[in-house]
């Protein structure tokens, strides 16, 4: 499976340093009592690049205090997601252990609250790193790849691992990975599929064998679409009008390489037929801001 953050509770959320480290603590709404939860909501954050340095400023922001606002924010969700899905570069630069200490800080209310995390690595990832961060992260023993399926209300999510090298750019499926998901896929061929990897389909700093992954999924109608991170930009498009499967790029909350590109995350509800996504600015003036996707999908 990916690497999946459980839940903690509230008291081993204060009785820790995590409540401090974390620059907030709970809202009153989270309480001992179970919370409302939206089983076709989803939240969809990606490229997080955190570092050990909280205070570290790059490419003119700060990436420790946007992240800390969209767990705000998520938090005032209502209801609440059924969970969290992170498509990778949760670190900075070359996946420190200190840099997931930060991160493990900063979304601890998340877990606190009861809200599950799936995390996908990216290039800027380091598998050993995470999981000593992380020990309480499910993961098969002696599997370097992490997949799984998720299934939801709606679709089954399929995550993905495109880390190929410890920050070097392109990432890769391998396949082993992709005979996995074509066996997963057609185990489950009624439901909606929905991909998730880091990389991009598109260029040539993406994923290497992107057009391997496009005839896989173009040949199996349930499939509906690739989310995917890395090029820290916010777009929504078709892999091409044969194929017909939606490709969701779920922006940043760390820098953007282009400036007129928003950095925020993506609150998401699953329905019969499709989803809407709404893009959640961190920038509220940003033009995009609440922007609002609507994606449907062939019977």
């Amino acid at each position: 499976m990916p690497l999946y953050l459980p839940p903690i509770s509230r008291r081993q959320f204060l009785a820790g340093s995590l409540a401090a480290g974390a620059g907030l603590f709970l809202p009153a709404g989270i309480s001992a009592a179970e919370p409302a939860v939206d089983p076709n909501r989803w939240v969809l954050l990606s490229d997080t690049h955190i570092s050990e340095r909280r205070e570290g400023v790059y490419r003119g922001t700060k990436p420790a205090a946007n992240l800390a606002q969209a767990v705000r924010e998520i938090l005032a969700l209502d209801p609440r997601p059924a969970g969290v899905v992170h498509a990778g570069d949760v670190a900075f630069g070359e996946g420190l252990a200190a840099d997931y200490a930060v991160f493990g800080q900063l979304i601890a209310p998340i877990r606190a609250a009861g809200i599950p995390l799936h995390i996908a690595l990216g290039n800027h990832d380091h598998r050993a790193n995470f999981r000593a961060a992380f020990p309480d992260a499910k993961s098969p023993p002696g599997c370097d790849r992490q997949v799984a399926v998720i299934p939801a209300r709606q679709v089954n999510w399929y995550l993905l691992d495109s880390l190929d090298k410890t920050n070097s750019t392109p990432g890769r499926l391998g396949k082993p990975q992709l005979d996995w998901l074509a066996g997963a896929l057609d185990a489950r061929a009624k439901t909606p599929a929905i991909l998730v990897a880091h990389h991009d389909l598109g260029s040539l700093r993406g994923l290497r064998d992107a057009e391997t992954l496009v005839e896989l999924a173009a040949a199996r109608k349930q499939v509906k679409a690739y989310f995917f991170g890395h090029t820290h930009a916010w777009a929504v498009g078709k892999q091409d009008q044969q194929n017909k499967f939606d490709l969701v790029n779920i922006p940043t909350t760390a820098w953007t390489f282009d400036p007129f590109q928003p950095r925020g995350w993506v609150d998401m509800t699953l329905r019969a037929g499709g989803a809407t996504l709404v893009l959640q600015s961190l920038n509220p003036d940003h033009a995009k801001h609440g922007e609002r996707v609507e994606l449907k999908w062939a019977a």
